[in-house]
């Protein structure tokens, strides 16, 4: 079994069970976000602004955070299981991944 079919397997009966993707990208304005995801866990729990981030390591998630008083940011959701958050990591990519490759579908149709 590969590492990334290995991160699709629930931890410790957590299991993300539904990925929205809404795709923006940033880079016009110089950013680096792609995407901004929701993900359900369980269909109990539901975690919205996980961002899709691309940097030259390739692509990754951060978890939603807000600025503090001193102006740094600070986690408001972090899994502190590591394979749970490469669970998470896992399902929101190839959401991205698949919602992409159905827009670039779309548009080479277009034309």
């Amino acid at each position: 079994m590969t590492r990334k079919e290995i991160e699709r397997l629930p931890v410790m009966n957590l299991e993300v069970t539904d990925v929205k993707i809404y795709p923006f990208d940033t880079s016009g304005i110089g950013g680096n976000v792609k995407a901004v995801a929701t993900v359900k866990i369980n269909n109990i729990l539901e975690i919205r602004d996980i961002k899709v981030i691309y940097s030259n390591k390739g692509y990754f998630i951060q978890m939603p955070s807000k600025r503090s008083r001193t102006g740094e940011f600070v986690p408001i959701v972090n899994p502190l299981s590591k394979e749970l958050y490469l669970h998470i990591r896992r399902k929101v990519l190839d959401e991205y991944k698949r919602i992409m490759e159905k827009y670039n579908e779309k548009v080479s149709f277009g034309t």
